[in-house]
């Protein structure tokens, strides 16, 4: 069946059905159409629900051709019933479907027959241009190239203009323009800016006449001089905010207080001679601005310097009183230490001397009797004292040799260490010595004299 009948909007329909479809009979899509008044949702959906291209039809030779209702589908219309189709021969038995598709084809089909009948009820509610937008966003976030970083530009523009005019001209400040603004208000200096444009025949000349010469040099002195160009980031930026279209273009920035100030812009270039005449006049009136900075610079540095001073001596005073503090801590520790030493040797003294005086009452409760003067084998005994009479007794010759020791310990005059010398050559004798010995083994005569020497505890 021809189409050249049919609007362009029944055409378009036409060929998404048959595209979706895989119907190659026209007249069949066309049927399927019509029968759904041109709705190509429902014809889809009612061709992938049947299971061949057109109704079955069943007819004799001489018969006109009838056609079956498709299911689910209105009665088609009279006029295209009456349409001259070509006939095709039918046999007694009943016509079997030669389109006939595999099941497993169709089970696969009709999901994406709803998927894509779904698809163009809500084609014309999706908002493609947002939809677009988003995407070339999320690209630009995933595939847009990494920002070059402004100090690597600033290095490049320098290592250009020293390769293209030399390195005969004042230093550039290798840093971002508000590093160096902020350098300028710490250090009270003028901020020379240079706005270059690489492909300015302009700027080059002004390069070569002014910028490399001796004169500018001069001219800024130990100011800081910042250049860059006018296709970097930091250029750019300098550009907007300097407000400069045209090239080359200088600018003197002066702070007053906190504030930047403009003193000088010159974007038109002519003559050497003329812009550095400008430019000198320029430098008197920003040095002007900038005296306020100067004159507050010296008072905050002699403010400083005083507050320096004072804190010195503070500190110098603190030291002082801390050293004096901890001297005076050390002597206090010192004394309490000998304090404390001298009370515990007192008590040892003390300790001591009850010790000894225990001993000595013992020594006087159970000292032997005196022998008789005439009792034989005894020996006279006189005991010379450092300070007192000498005492005296008589001993038997089979006492102990102790018995000399406590005899002398009965005076209260003697002290508790001491020594006892006689014989000749005299020969010294200790209480510790003295273990079984008797007075015979140690005195030959019927009369000794002992000598009696006190001990220092520092030698004992």
């Amino acid at each position: 069946m021809e189409v050249g009948d049919l609007t362009e909007e029944q055409s378009n329909a036409l060929s998404r059905f048959r595209e979706f479809t895989h119907i190659d009979s026209v007249e069949t899509c066309r049927q399927y159409l019509a029968a759904h008044e041109w709705d190509v949702e429902r014809a889809i959906e009612t061709a992938l629900i049947s299971n061949s291209d057109l109704p079955l039809t069943t007819h004799d030779d001489n018969e006109r051709i009838t056609t079956d209702p498709i299911p689910s589908a209105p009665p088609m219309p009279s006029p295209f019933l009456h349409q001259s189709t070509p006939r095709r021969p039918v046999s007694d038995t009943v016509p079997t479907n030669q389109n006939t598709e595999n099941p497993i084809l169709r089970l696969l089909r009709l999901p994406l027959a709803f998927l894509y009948a779904f698809y163009l009820q809500i084609e014309p509610y999706i908002p493609w241009s947002i939809l677009r937008i988003l995407g070339s966003f999320v690209q630009s976030l995933l595939w847009s190239p990494a920002p070059t970083d402004p100090l690597v530009e600033i290095d490049d523009y320098c290592t250009y203009f020293d390769n293209q005019y030399g390195t005969e001209h004042p230093a550039f400040y290798r840093g971002k323009l508000s590093q160096a603004l902020r350098d300028a208000q710490r250090e009270v200096r003028l901020l020379f800016i240079y706005l270059h444009e690489k492909n300015s025949p302009l700027c080059d000349r002004f390069c070569r006449e002014v910028l490399c010469e001796d004169a500018l040099r001069t001219i800024i002195g130990d100011n800081i001089l910042w250049s860059a160009s006018r296709d970097t980031q930091e250029g750019a930026q300098a550009s907007r905010l300097l407000h400069t279209n045209s090239f080359p273009c200088v600018c003197i920035v002066a702070h007053h207080g906190s504030q930047q100030t403009v003193q000088l812009k010159l974007d038109r270039y002519t003559d050497a001679s003329e812009f550095l005449a400008e430019l000198i006049n320029g430098v008197q009136n920003a040095d002007q601005t900038l005296q306020y900075n100067r004159d507050r610079r010296d008072t905050r540095t002699s403010r400083d310097r005083l507050l320096e001073e004072q804190n010195a001596a503070y500190m110098d005073s603190m030291r002082a009183d801390q050293e004096k503090a901890e001297q005076r801590l050390q002597e206090e520790n010192e004394r309490r230490k000998l304090e404390e030493a001298q009370r515990r040797m007192q008590e040892e003294q003390e300790k001591k001397l009850r010790k000894f005086m225990e001993f000595r009452d013992r020594i006087k409760q159970s000292f032997p009797e005196e022998p008789s003067a005439t009792e034989t084998d005894t020996v006279q005994v006189s005991i010379r004292l450092p300070d007192t009479e000498p005492i005296r007794r008589r001993f038997r010759r089979s006492d102990p040799a102790r018995l000399l020791f406590e005899f002398a310990w009965t005076d209260s005059n003697v002290p508790d260490q001491f020594e006892l010398l006689w014989g000749y050559p005299r020969k010294r004798y200790q209480y510790e010595q003295m273990s079984d010995q008797c007075i015979s083994d140690v005195m030959t005569g019927s009369t000794e004299t002992c000598y009696l020497e006190k001990i220092d505890e520092e030698n004992n």
